[in-house]
């Protein structure tokens, strides 16, 4: 009979903490559960968690980094002319006197100066 591996005291804790679980699953479950693992890039344990109602659905983190991918490239923003924080243009007043300044100081398309 041949040794055992040796483990550190600590991986040994954290398996008996953190049993392993084995389960046999029909082929069409199966491409089903790595279906869904790559779409929504969690592990096969945060499907199982949601699933038991154990962790909180990651639709809210998905929206917030969708949300936030978005506005760092889309947002318009300026710096405060007294304390110098970033203002991020969102209010109607904002942008009517944003349109007022590009008209008054001749914005135009790139195309519309070629002319």
């Amino acid at each position: 009979m041949g040794k055992k591996k040796h483990q550190p005291p600590a991986k040994m804790k954290y398996n008996q903490t953190h049993p392993t679980i084995s389960i046999r699953v029909s082929q069409d479950l199966y491409d089903r559960l790595k279906d869904l693992r790559e779409k929504s890039g969690k592990t096969l344990g945060d499907i199982l968690r949601e699933a038991l109602g154990k962790q909180a659905p990651t639709v809210k983190q998905a929206f917030e980094k969708g949300y936030a991918k978005a506005r760092d490239t889309f947002v318009v923003y300026y710096y405060c002319s007294i304390c110098g924080k970033l203002m991020y243009v969102n209010a109607p007043n904002e942008k009517k006197a944003i349109a007022g300044y590009m008209k008054e100081y001749g914005w135009a398309h790139s195309e519309c100066i070629k002319k």
